[in-house]
């Protein structure tokens, strides 16, 4: 069986670990106090002193459950506060056909190209330039997932490895796609337009009554199970000095993006046709914005697209701490699913089915996991990096005659593992992901009981841990749209 193990690394290397530069900062500047004490004020009273502020510190800067300290929750729900009182924590969407919509605050500086006028007018592509990001551009395309029907395992296993090669065709050196967001949309599944279609074509022949009843039964039956998915991928492309140059060929300015774009879509769809994705196809703006739509209200259908436009499908907002709540009707809350939190353990190509089609009742939910590719001499260069590390310091233990706990022995099995899959030749390349998830509900108390169900079938899918957004759900939101957002990348 075609396997992977996507897990993180039980503990970090380097002397602070896993602790983040700022924790680290943090530690250090009351070590520099607690020291300054110490050796300022002397004696008994300053060695006290020194200790306290020491202790004092560790214990409130240091992650003690293995996600933040105590203080980064303080600071987390301060600023909750000071982003209520500055306002950005509710949204009011302006009026239809506004012609600069002022948007969500989280959502940053994006605005479609202006391409009216151009042989791309039927394109939607979205610039994105918010401060501290490099810009890029984004592109939406739905796909109809695999197709239909039963399958032995050796074929989902084939279309696994397919899709692998997919990724690694836009890794390489030459793609202009340099990060993919791949979302899986599940809703509960509307039988009003089945059950119209058997009261007009079915229903009323004779002597089938009690045929008929018998299938409303069954509808009524599995209504609570029945869902629909739809899938997206989005498709990044950052605006770097070689994209540019590149898109010179196809004309200036934004024209000459656009023709870039367009022909590096033509491959991804190409490319998405053959790893068994079925009916690729670019959207358009009033679809593009219908799927934003209906994500923050699925009383909007997705479907139902007429006259939705950028500056039209942002609705109504108020951020608590649990949930965002849209238009006064849908509460959302939004989780983010840690690496280190999926299992190392090898995961076949079934390893998300208990999240994505077996949550019952059924769940408005929405799973989104963004790839930012790594080229192969990057990502190679990185395990080498850590082999040498790892072995070193399982070398300075065994010399030592120290026993460990297991931790050197996992991290270099998991570095040379890395180094294996990235040999020349193999045609692997490193990515960097991300997987956030959002659950919906009409209630709070409905939201709850969803949020438990959701995380129970996590939990079967080798995933330890959800770290919830609380007092930043609004903002955490956008990971989860079609945008491609939800992981720093660096320059």
């Amino acid at each position: 069986m075609r396997t992977s193990i996507l897990g993180g690394e039980i503990a970090g290397r380097g002397l602070l670990g896993k602790i983040d530069g700022r924790t680290g900062g943090a530690l250090g500047v009351t070590v520099l106090i607690a020291l300054w004490l110490w050796l300022g004020i002397g004696g008994i009273a300053g060695t006290i002193a020194g200790l306290g502020v020491f202790a004092l510190g560790v214990a409130v800067l240091y992650p003690w459950n293995g996600q933040r300290s105590p203080a980064a929750g303080w600071v987390r729900n301060w600023r909750f506060v000071l982003r209520r009182w500055r306002g950005v924590t509710a949204y009011r969407a302006d009026s239809e056909g506004a012609a600069a919509p002022m948007l969500p605050p989280p959502v940053g500086r994006a605005a479609p190209l202006d391409l009216a006028g151009t042989p791309h007018a039927d394109m939607f592509v979205l610039h994105h330039a918010n401060p501290g990001e490099a810009p890029y551009l984004s592109v939406v395309m739905e796909v109809e997932g695999q197709p239909q029907r039963l399958r032995p395992i050796a074929e989902f296993e084939a279309a696994s490895a397919r899709y692998g090669v997919m990724l690694s065709q836009l890794a390489r050196d030459g793609s202009f796609i340099r990060g993919l967001q791949q979302i899986n949309r599940i809703l509960p599944h509307d039988p009003a337009r089945h059950r119209a279609f058997v009261a007009a074509r079915v229903a009323g022949r004779p002597g089938i009554e009690s045929l008929v009843r018998s299938y409303e039964d069954l509808i009524d039956l599995t209504a609570h199970t029945a869902e629909q998915h739809r899938n997206y991928l989005v498709a990044r492309f950052p605006l770097t000095g070689e994209f540019a140059a590149a898109a010179r060929r196809y004309g200036y300015g934004e024209t000459g993006w656009a023709g870039l774009v367009r022909e590096e879509l033509a491959r991804l769809a190409d490319l998405v046709s053959r790893a068994d994705l079925v009916r690729p196809r670019v959207l358009g703006e009033q679809r593009t914005c219908a799927v934003l739509r209906s994500m923050q209200d699925p009383g909007h259908p997705v479907d139902q697209h007429e006259g939705v436009r950028w500056s039209n499908c942002w609705q109504d907002y108020q951020a608590e701490r649990g949930h965002v709540a849209v238009n006064d009707k849908w509460l959302h809350r939004v989780a983010v699913v840690p690496p280190e939190a999926v299992a190392a353990v090898p995961l076949g190509p079934h390893w998300l089915a208990p999240l994505l089609v077996e949550v019952n009742p059924a769940v408005i939910r929405t799973l989104s996991v963004r790839m930012e590719f790594v080229p192969a001499r990057i990502a190679r260069a990185r395990a080498v990096r850590d082999v040498a590390v790892d072995g070193a310091s399982r070398h300075n233990a065994v010399a030592k005659g120290q026993v460990g706990d297991g931790t050197d022995e996992m991290l270099l099995s998991a570095s040379r593992r890395r180094l294996d899959d990235l040999t020349p030749g193999s045609g692997h390349h490193g990515v960097n992901w991300t997987m956030s998830l959002s659950v919906t509900a009409a209630d709070a108390a409905e939201l709850a009981r969803v949020s438990t169900r959701v995380a129970n079938a996590a939990a079967n899918c080798a995933i330890g841990r959800l770290e919830w957004q609380d007092t930043w759900h609004d903002a955490a939101a956008i990971a989860t749209y079609p945008l491609g957002r939800g992981m720093a990348v660096g320059r």
